[in-house]
């Protein structure tokens, strides 16, 4: 996904409701981190720090079995917080729930974004958010060690498809926007290309 799909998502979302607060925080969560939608709706009150700025993924809920600290910004944090300070206390210590409360589940975190999908006309789930968090986070500059730590990869062969999506898609823009392949073209001028004049 691209940046202009990004913010049109986070636009559809209704953020004065319960559960589109929810949503936003979620997504907010994924595009910061790039963590798994299980280990993001396992995540308790004790998981996270918004002092600090962290947030625990324990071990029994990573896919590869391993703990880790993962980094996240002020306006997750902030997101983070409000939804917390939302929900009522009977409903218990995790952080994302269902209207009902109940822990909210995979399944139903894809039916909330096929729906924002209809609304924007723009395929998204769980692991496409993921997916590009990947991408944009090599793109704007991003180490690929801290990103396979990031991911939770087991091996580095894992984030490499990543390193050359983002190649593949430097490549690209680069073809589109680099600014001498649009100065020479605008020096060619009909009838000079390929020349063979000698001087």
């Amino acid at each position: 996904m691209d940046e202009s799909t990004l913010e049109k998502l986070l636009k559809a979302i209704d953020k004065k409701t319960y559960t589109g607060l929810r949503d936003y925080a979620l997504i907010l969560l994924t595009l910061d981190t790039g963590i798994r939608p299980k280990e993001a709706l396992s995540l308790t009150v004790d998981d996270v720090d918004l002092d600090k700025l962290i947030v625990h993924v324990r071990k029994e809920y990573s896919k590869v079995k391993k703990a880790r600290i993962l980094p996240i910004s002020p306006v997750t944090a902030a997101a983070i917080g409000e939804v917390i300070n939302m929900t009522p206390e009977e409903w218990g210590n995790m952080i994302f729930y269902s209207t009902t409360g109940l822990p909210m589940t995979t399944h139903m975190w894809t039916k909330r974004l096929y729906m924002y999908s209809k609304k924007i006309g723009v395929k998204v789930t769980p692991y496409s958010l993921r997916h590009t968090f990947a991408i944009m986070f090599l793109r704007n500059g991003g180490n690929q060690f801290a990103l396979k730590y990031e991911m939770g990869h087991s091996t580095m062969a894992m984030t490499s498809r990543y390193v050359k999506l983002a190649q593949m898609d430097i490549e690209n823009q680069h073809r589109i926007a680099s600014p001498v392949i649009k100065l020479v073209r605008r020096s060619i001028r009909p009838g000079k290309r390929g020349s063979t004049k000698k001087s």
